[in-house]
């Protein structure tokens, strides 16, 4: 048992090294940072719509995958007007595009699950796409790859504090019935880790310790959020994981939970100093 837990944690603590020094090379050009999100957007939603349909939510995969890897480039090139615009012709376009295949096909499916597919693909576009096109948003920002550094940082310590701690220490459910693995011990840990992040960026960015100290909570009550919020997505669909690009990690899906929301309440935050 142990030597399995120590194996799988030497392939988790590999990938996800590759993927921190990866996205440490990208922080050197703006649009580096943006095809990043692009491609974790794409694979995310591909792996989303894939897992929906196995539950019976058909979603257009193709068109959805194109949307997610389009969406943030949209942002960052023509701001929120780009972001929203590209969103919404997306949504229409999946709509338009399900509607057509059941046309043709003369697929026999009543009006209820025709509008559950269509909810669903706008499900898809807002969940993911949408939310890490935020990444686009605060790059354009003055000392933009700084905050995308800080966010990236600060969530990645949440959860890999808690990861570990939780692993090897956890003993009392934080969540079972939506996420049996999570603990309150390792919630203890990633409180730390949320502290650290929240400090080390404000630092970074010339901003008080008391800023950090906002950001590093804001941030910690988003990843958990956005964790959660996967595994109650993951449970409804009768799913494990996502995906198996990342091994130790699962899916690309399984990878950027915490991030989705955290993108999100970044930009927010940004406004608080610009």
């Amino acid at each position: 048992m142990e030597e399995s837990k120590t194996a799988k944690l030497g392939t988790r603590l590999a990938v996800g090294s590759s993927l921190g020094a990866v996205f440490l090379m990208t922080l050197t050009w703006s649009p580096l940072v943006i095809l990043m999100v692009s491609i974790a957007s794409a694979i995310a939603v591909f792996e989303l719509a894939s897992a929906m349909r196995t539950a019976g939510w058909f979603v257009p995969r193709i068109p959805a995958t194109i949307a997610a890897f389009g969406i943030p480039w949209a942002a960052f090139y023509f701001s929120t007007q780009g972001q929203w615009l590209s969103v919404s012709v997306s949504v229409v376009f999946m709509v338009s595009w399900r509607l057509l295949f059941l046309l043709v096909t003369k697929t026999d499916q009543s009006v209820k699950q025709t509008l559950r597919d269509f909810g669903a693909s706008a499900f898809v576009v807002i969940y993911v796409p949408l939310l890490l096109s935020f990444a686009a948003l605060i790059v354009n920002k003055p000392m933009g790859v700084v905050w995308i550094f800080g966010t990236v940082f600060t969530v990645a310590l949440i959860d890999t504090f808690g990861y570990l701690f939780g692993r090897f220490f956890g003993k009392t459910k934080l969540s079972p019935v939506i996420s049996p693995k999570k603990t309150w011990e390792g919630l203890g840990a990633s409180i730390l880790g949320a502290v650290v992040g929240g400090v080390t960026t404000a630092l970074l960015l010339g901003a008080s310790v008391w800023f950090g100290l906002i950001f590093g909570v804001a941030l910690l009550v988003s990843s958990v959020t956005g964790d959660l919020s996967e595994s109650l997505i993951k449970r409804d669909l009768n799913v494990k994981d996502m995906g198996n690009v990342l091994p130790g990690h699962g899916g690309m899906m399984d990878r950027i939970d915490s991030l989705l929301p955290s993108v999100f309440v970044a930009y927010l935050l940004t406004h608080i100093v610009f």
